[in-house]
C-alpha cells in the first residue's frame, strides 16, 4: 500500500497516479457520482472489485480516499497487494496497535440496529490516516482505508507526529 498511499491528495492523471493504477488494470470509473447536497463538492469513484479496491476522487480529480476490501466486503475480492504496517487480513485490533502505536481515533466494536460492526481504529500521519475496520467478531480485517487529512470528519489539520 506504500506505493498507492504516494498517490494520496494527486490528481488520478498525474504521472505518478497513473503509473500506480495502471496496476490494476479492471479499474473502472464508477457510473454514479455522489452530489453531497448541502453545497458539498461531488465526489467520484474508480473501482474493480476484482482487485479489492475503491478510490474517492473529487469532482476535479484529486484522490481523496483509497479502499482496500477484505473478500466479499461489499460484492469485492480482497484486496491482494501489500497493507500498512505489515499487517494482513488475518490481523487483529492489537496487531494493528502494536504496529502503529497509539491511534489517534477507536471505536469499540457494537451494534447499530441490527447492524453488528467490529472495532475501528484511526491513525493519524502527516498529511493523511489510516483507518482499520476490523470484522463484527474481531477476526481480522474487513476494510482498510487511507484518506487525506482534510477529508478525515473531525481531524485538526495539524500534522501528525509519526
Amino acid at each position: 500500500m506504500t506505493a498507492l498511499l504516494a498517490i494520496l491528495g494527486k490528481h488520478v492523471l498525474s504521472d505518478e497516479a497513473s503509473r500506480e493504477l495502471a496496476r490494476y488494470p479492471s479499474l473502472r470509473r464508477d457510473s454514479e457520482v455522489v452530489e453531497p447536497g448541502d453545497g458539498a463538492p461531488q465526489v467520484r469513484y474508480l473501482r474493480s472489485e476484482s482487485d479489492g479496491l475503491l478510490i474517492k476522487l473529487s469532482d476535479e480529480g484529486e484522490i481523496l480516499a483509497i479502499l482496500l476490501m477484505s473478500e466479499g466486503k461489499d460484492g469485492f475480492s480482497q484486496f491482494r497487494g501489500e497493507l500498512p504496517a505489515r499487517l494482513s487480513f488475518s490481523s487483529a485490533p492489537g496487531d494493528a496497535l502494536r504496529a502503529l502505536g497509539a491511534p489517534g481515533y477507536s471505536k469499540p466494536a457494537g451494534r447499530l440496529g441490527s447492524f453488528a460492526h467490529g472495532e475501528l481504529l484511526r491513525f493519524d500521519r502527516p498529511g493523511y490516516s489510516l483507518n482499520f475496520q476490523f470484522k463484527s467478531d474481531n477476526r481480522g480485517i474487513d476494510l482498510v482505508s487511507a484518506m487525506t487529512a482534510r477529508s478525515v470528519p473531525g481531524r485538526s489539520q495539524a500534522p501528525a507526529i509519526g
